[in-house]
């Protein structure tokens, strides 16, 4: 990140992509921190895939935003997740789909004089991070639930909070005791939409530690106790 603000303080902009799973909770935190970072004299390119990007359109009232939009294919370019049989048909074609479509993204740019520096990624796309370890760039991933739905996928991806939930109170580091209908969804009601389950507790954080950062939606003083433990190192 210390290279990163260097660059941004000379000549040239840092060129970051902040690619965001298409869906609009996701889009919408990623698209704020987006505009957090050209605030910061960063150039930004919004990417989703290309059914999406068709129903995107840049706000009138903030005509002072330099934000590029650009596409990448999922494999159903016409109509998006609603093509498929299901998540899972979905969620498998656009993880074949998704990564070479994003190295073209970047060959492209990087010839046409805009080059990339950064990738902040939406956690649920992980293959992003190596598509930017394969173009020697630096790498964000983006959690766009809150610190404290992250932190409890965490503890069920490590093995740390056992599934089913047996237990009548459950007791995690930096929150308060919880009862299992107060876990989410795909913890408290377990083999509800498989596909998605896997995607949140096990898929995005397969190679989690191997991002140069880790980014999540919220503030210190929101979550300020679960934020100090994760802090430690966790």
């Amino acid at each position: 990140m210390e290279n990163i603000e260097k660059k941004a303080a000379s000549c040239k902009r840092v060129h970051c992509l902040v690619l965001s799973y298409p869906a609009q909770g996701h889009i919408n935190p990623l698209l704020q921190f987006a505009k957090r970072l050209e605030h910061k004299g960063l150039k930004v390119t919004l990417v989703t895939t290309y059914f999406i990007s068709k129903s995107l359109h840049r706000d009138s009232s903030s005509p002072s935003t330099s934000i590029s939009l650009e596409a990448i294919s999922d494999g159903y370019d016409e109509g998006g997740s609603a093509q498929t049989e299901g998540v899972e048909a979905y969620l498998e074609r656009f993880w074949q789909i998704g990564p070479r479509s994003l190295c073209e993204l970047v060959e492209n740019m990087n010839g046409s004089g805009v080059p990339v520096d950064c990738i902040v990624y939406d956690s649920f796309l992980p293959w992003a991070l190596d598509v930017a370890k394969k173009f020697g760039l630096v790498g964000a991933a983006f959690l766009t639930q809150s610190c404290v739905v992250d932190c409890i996928y965490y503890h069920v991806n490590k093995g740390l909070l056992k599934l089913p939930l047996l237990d009548s109170q459950l007791l995690l580091p930096g929150m308060p005791p919880l009862e299992p209908q107060d876990m989410p969804s795909f913890v408290y009601d377990l083999g509800s939409y498989p596909a998605v389950s896997d995607m949140v507790v096990k898929y995005q954080f397969d190679n989690i530690d191997k991002a140069d950062w880790v980014l999540c939606n919220t503030f210190y003083e929101l979550e300020k106790e679960l934020n100090g433990w994760v802090n430690i190192g966790h």
